[in-house]
């Protein structure tokens, strides 16, 4: 859960990655998924340009392998869309709120209550993603199944061969689903905690960042003026 959790985050800000080949996966994938599994997210993206820009920053971004392990990533990535923001969002309302206490010179005792609430929701809806995934994964596992059944191209051995790969596959995933459903609860709580704990870092690590930026710009300032004193005061050399 953690995993996915920081993933998220990073696709919520994420950077240019190496150029897309046709054997990736690439934007037109990506907007096909947005389509097909979150037609919520473009039609918000078509009445709201930031979100917009967003959303085509993401899918432009976005190269993989065409692989089905890629494929689940990016399914995840579109049904997880808003899940990213909204964990952007309580990360800078955190931010601001401990800056407003700092100012304010008082404690926001609901800040934290607040931000933690949002983060459960938040990895809740990626958790409850999580499961969908899974069940559309072992669909795609059936439906190749029924493919090999059917391909008389294919000797019985093969066709043995590739059945139990993928029956194999099939078990698998139940068995990650299994493990995911046990105390989940629990796991959810625990997750949003480890990741407000990274915020609370993150702002511990800016703050003092800027401290040292402050102190160092003040002792610039500082030493400024008596460089110039001593250089007035420098007696003129005689011809």
């Amino acid at each position: 859960m953690k995993k996915s959790l920081l993933l998220l985050a990073a696709l919520a800000v994420s950077s240019a990655l190496c150029a897309q080949e046709t054997q990736n996966l690439g934007r037109e994938d990506v907007l096909a998924a947005f389509k097909e599994y979150n037609p919520a997210a473009l039609e918000k993206a078509a009445q709201n340009p930031a979100y917009n820009n967003l959303l085509n920053k993401v899918a432009d971004a976005y190269s993989a392998p065409r692989t089905d392990a890629s494929q689940n990533e990016m399914i995840a990535l579109v049904l997880n869309f808003d899940n990213s923001v909204r964990l952007q969002v309580a990360r800078e309302d955190y931010f601001n709120g401990r800056t407003l206490q700092m100012v304010a010179g008082e404690e926001l005792n609901a800040l934290e209550d607040n931000v933690s609430a949002e983060l459960q929701d938040v990895v809740k809806n990626v958790y409850k993603n999580t499961l969908k995934i899974k069940d559309l994964q072992i669909d795609r596992y059936k439906d190749q199944i029924k493919a090999v059944k059917k391909d008389d191209a294919l000797t019985k051995e093969q066709k043995e061969a590739a059945l139990d790969r993928l029956n194999g596959q099939i078990k698998a995933v139940k068995a990650e689903v299994k493990t995911l459903k046990k105390n989940s609860k629990q796991k959810i709580k625990d997750t949003a905690s480890v990741y407000l704990a990274e915020i609370r870092a993150e702002y511990t690590q800016r703050q003092a960042a800027q401290l040292q930026s402050a102190q160092q710009k003040e002792a610039a300032a500082v030493q400024a003026p008596s460089k110039e004193v001593k250089a007035d005061n420098k007696k003129p050399v005689a011809k």
